[in-house]
């Protein structure tokens, strides 16, 4: 066996983990995280006069963990009035984009570490005077949105964030008009029925391309969509009218994951027609109170593995950084201007990244016998990824219940090479396991509770 010994008394019958290693699915594109909401709580440590340690923080993010998508917050701020009655000439004031100054410097910082590093920004509310209920917030069960009549001063505004974001190094590459636009939130947002927000998004697409032909400086980010709160109501509802009015204009199929129902990210991808899909947003939202938050970190590996093998060819976590708190938000908890510490989530989700890069394979993978379970809930979880040339195959596998399980794992097709193996659980960190011989034939391992595994077979970790 490779990994933790199982405890006197296990007795349960292996969990088959089966890799098809020639069935090729989909491209995998990359993985991503956000700065939103607390851009200037991740820049505290420089604002309290503590270079060392926020460097030491963004090399945390984005040069320890293989990430290629960073997203942003468009916040409602840098038009408190109207600017002019034309939306063809926008005149808006530097001062007013004072909050970019947090997300300029992290998106500097991530490019520093990584320079392949893409940029993807949402607006979550347009200014309080283009809403119908006069407020940032979405009002609840009153549904604020959008005046009529605004929809050029809305695409305006978004441009304004694009123009001064590149005037100050930093472009942006893609883009959503609304975050969750299908939920009445209480937070700042705006509520958009499937025909409002196909209406709104061709509206501001047809205003973003012809503002590109006049400042070609500023060049226009594709955009994402509808970027809702459920996987199956953007299939089934938002994401065929939005095809109808503005399939054109459509890059890539984006939606967060919080309304989990089935197999969910199929039914997307074939209603994407062939478009990109994106998982733009997930994580734990209720408490947490195991140790360093090991629960949230295998259900991070749940949603990560059904959106992958449904079709998903990018997937990104909620946000990097939030102050200490019992929910699974965010990746690392930092204390404002004083300290920061990884939870168990930020360890995982590095482990998941470690061995990925843009160009690879999702693979047919499957888990059959006593681990195997529905979608969305607690067993082993499993997805697998193939090299761009073919020689290696990466499996990333979670025991996402509190028990131990003896697992077997079965390459078929190839991924006969030496493996290497890394584990993440309670106690360890991406930790080495012993490697494996080159021959063929299952693998076999011993998770811990909550444990997350990577196999690796044709690289040279196991050489």
């Amino acid at each position: 066996m490779i990994g933790l010994a199982a405890p006197v008394g296990l007795r349960a019958a292996p969990t088959q983990v089966t890799v098809e290693v020639s069935k090729a699915l989909q491209s995998f594109d990359g993985l991503g995280c956000g700065a939103i909401f607390y851009e200037g709580h991740m820049t505290s440590l420089a604002a309290r006069n503590k270079p060392e340690e926020q460097e030491k923080l963004y090399d945390a993010m984005f040069k320890e963990v293989r990430t290629d998508y960073l997203h942003l917050y468009i916040r409602h701020d840098h038009e408190p009035q109207n600017d002019n009655a034309d939306p063809w000439t926008p005149a808006f004031k530097d001062g007013d984009f004072k909050y970019c100054e947090h997300t300029l410097a992290i998106c500097k910082a991530a490019l520093q570490r990584q320079p392949q590093m893409k940029f993807y920004a949402t607006l979550y509310t347009p200014p309080a005077w283009m809403k119908t209920n006069d407020d940032v917030s979405g009002g609840g069960p009153q549904k604020g949105t959008l005046k009529k009549g605004l929809e050029l001063e809305l695409g305006e505004y978004l441009w304004a964030f694009l123009d001064h974001m590149k005037r100050n190094g930093v472009e942006m590459h893609y883009l959503s008009i609304a975050n969750e636009p299908d939920w009445p939130h209480t937070q700042p947002s705006y509520f958009l029925d499937p025909d409002q927000h196909a209406a709104l998004f061709a509206k501001v697409a047809d205003y973003l391309t012809e503002m590109a032909k006049r400042h070609p400086e500023v060049p226009r980010p594709k955009l994402v969509g509808p970027n809702g709160l459920s996987v199956i109501d953007g299939a089934e509802h938002y994401l065929p009218p939005l095809l109808r009015k503005a399939g054109n204009q459509l890059d890539i199929v984006g939606t967060h994951d919080y309304d989990r129902r089935g197999d969910r990210w199929k039914t997307l991808t074939k209603a994407a027609k062939g478009r990109p899909v994106w998982g733009t947003e997930w994580c734990v939202n209720g408490p947490d109170d195991s140790p360093g938050q090991i629960r949230s970190a295998t259900e991070f590996w749940l949603a990560m593995s059904e959106a992958f093998n449904g079709g998903a060819n990018v997937w990104m976590a909620y946000d990097w950084v939030y102050p200490p708190r019992q929910g699974g938000e965010a990746l690392i908890h930092l204390k404002w201007g004083e300290s920061w510490e990884p939870t168990r989530i930020y360890h995982g989700f590095r482990q998941f990244a470690s061995k990925l890069e843009p160009g690879m394979t999702v693979v047919s993978s499957s888990v059959s016998g006593a681990g195997a379970s529905g979608f969305s809930k607690p067993g082993v979880k499993a997805c697998a990824f193939r090299s761009k040339e073919g020689k290696r195959v990466v499996l990333n596998g979670a025991n996402v219940p509190d028990q131990p399980v003896e697992l077997v794992v079965n390459f078929r097709g190839g991924g006969d090479g030496p493996a290497g193996a890394w584990l993440t659980s309670g106690t360890d960190t991406l930790s080495p396991l012993p490697a494996q011989p080159a021959k063929s034939g299952p693998l076999k391992f011993t998770l811990p509770p909550r444990g997350m595994l990577t196999v690796e077979t044709g690289g040279t970790a196991g050489r």
